[in-house]
């Protein structure tokens, strides 16, 4: 049965099939290196990043002008630009260790290079049936995962898959057909609430055959507002700084609990895990320490009814 009310299951056999490039909202503040140097300022080397990481780069030349730069992850080619400044968020760089690399060219012909390694955390997981029947890789059981529930999901059967549905409980969050070949899916369901859920999926074969699979896992508030204006969720709203911003430390830290269902008791911050701050309110403003390179922010709260709150991004000290 297809539930025509749920919202389009955004399918991806390969996550990186989006690519979020160049200029959004983090502000580039890349130093220019001495003359006949390229730098890469963001990511810093051997850092991690969660799920999209922002790349920063500037070359200057001997003399002349810089014609062209090329951004490799892996040794493919995955950006280029005819200016001297590299400002893009990429996305598709799955989790895991990567090898990133910028190339330049003056006008003379001249080639200026930097490289590095960094690694990547926090995107879904790909999800390759190993057996007959249904797995779950996200969320996983146990795990505490955002209330805007991303999944990801293989599915085998003795006859081919022809329909995936997943319940929270009884309630269908996504209903999806399954093109022919199709054995996972990478994407994002209807969203739920905090708290502690039974994650339910059934695959149904061209037999009518049905493979179910259960899990458990714990939800936490995470602001989003849906584009159409219907109601925001609760969660943690930030100010500043902006994902994958460039800032000096100490640097601030300003966010809020917005439209949360019971008084907030405590909010924290975190840098790589390690908290750098708190307060007793639905509100945290205040300056955070960070070393040089880029970092993991985290910011979390509590509520009275024992509910999490959290929100995660990257932020890179100059």
């Amino acid at each position: 049965m297809k539930y025509p009310s749920l919202p389009s299951f955004k399918t991806q056999l390969i996550l990186a099939a989006a690519v979020l490039c160049a200029s959004l909202s983090a502000q580039a503040a890349c130093p220019t290196p001495a003359s006949g140097k390229l730098v890469i300022c963001q990511p810093s080397a051997s850092a991690t990043v969660y799920q999209v990481p922002h790349i920063e780069a500037v070359a200057n030349p001997s003399s002349g002008s810089i014609t062209s730069m090329k951004v490799y992850v892996d040794n493919k080619i995955v950006f280029s630009s005819s200016g001297a400044v590299i400002d893009l968020f990429e996305g598709g760089v799955v989790n895991g260790t990567h090898h990133l690399s910028v190339n330049a060219w003056d006008d003379f012909g001249r080639l200026y290079r930097a490289e590095q390694v960094f690694a990547v955390t926090g995107n879904l997981p790909s999800c390759p049936p190993t057996a007959v029947g249904v797995r779950i890789c996200a969320p996983g059981a146990g795990q505490t995962a955002s209330q805007n529930l991303a999944l990801s999901l293989g599915f085998k059967g003795n006859a081919p898959i022809k329909r995936v549905t997943a319940y929270i409980g009884s309630t269908p969050v996504f209903d999806l057909p399954v093109a022919p070949g199709q054995t996972q899916v990478l994407g994002s369901g209807s969203a739920t609430t905090a708290g502690t859920h039974t994650l339910n999926v059934v695959a149904r074969d061209t037999n009518n055959v049905a493979y179910k699979s259960s899990i458990s896992f714990k939800a936490y508030y995470e602001g989003d507002c849906p584009p159409k204006g219907g109601a925001c969720n609760p969660g943690i709203y930030p100010n500043t700084p902006n994902d994958g911003e460039d800032v000096q430390s100490p640097f601030r830290v300003s966010a809020g609990v917005q439209f949360n269902t019971a008084s907030i008791t405590a909010m924290k911050v975190y840098v790589d895990g390690l908290q750098a701050g708190a307060s007793s309110g639905p509100t945290l403003d205040q300056p955070v320490n960070a070393a040089r390179g880029t970092h993991i922010l985290v910011i979390q709260a509590w509520d009275t009814a024992g509910k999490l709150y959290r929100f995660t991004e990257n932020v890179n000290v100059q």
